[in-house]
């Protein structure tokens, strides 16, 4: 390798962890909503909410549809808040869990403001809170984007910055 090239490698090195850690906006939290909601309709729920656990689906990675790669979607039934969480797109674990009970930082039942938003008249908008940051490894301000489709709860959240 030579002296110009390790030069230019040395010169945009320190983009990198930059680059790692660049966030999703809200525009780009609605457009993967909108992304996930038209699948949905399109495919219905038993495939979509396979298509939205698959930890490697474009819904939850870097793609056309997740640019940055830091959203995931969730989702629940609509109807019930302790029925159990139906997607999570970057922790299955969860998934089938009752987590109605589940407090941020401050206190505040985070999924049953969710279901708040999802159930109000307008049957969307923006829940926020308090979470880790799994990339800061510090609690931050989070928004989720949460829309009622039918009869689910479909979301995703960005930390502010």
């Amino acid at each position: 390798m030579n002296k110009w090239m390790v030069g230019v490698l040395l010169a945009t090195a320190w983009q990198l962890p930059a680059l790692a850690v660049e966030r999703s906006n809200a525009e780009d939290a609605v457009a993967l909503v909108n992304k996930a909601i038209d699948y949905l309709k399109k495919n219905g729920p038993e495939k979509s909410i396979a298509e939205f656990n698959t930890l490697t689906s474009p819904f939850n990675s870097t793609s056309d549809i997740n640019k940055k790669g830091d959203l995931y979607l969730f989702m629940f039934n609509a109807k019930q808040v302790t029925a159990g969480q139906l997607v999570h797109g970057k922790n299955p674990k969860i998934v089938g869990k009752d987590l109605s009970e589940m407090r941020d930082a401050d206190g505040v039942y985070l999924i049953r403001e969710i279901f708040k938003t999802c159930n109000s008249k307008e049957g969307k908008g923006w829940v926020n809170y308090k979470w880790p940051n799994p990339v800061t490894n510090t609690v931050e301000a989070k928004q989720s984007y949460v829309v009622k489709v039918d009869d689910f709860c479909l979301g995703t959240g960005i930390y502010k910055p």
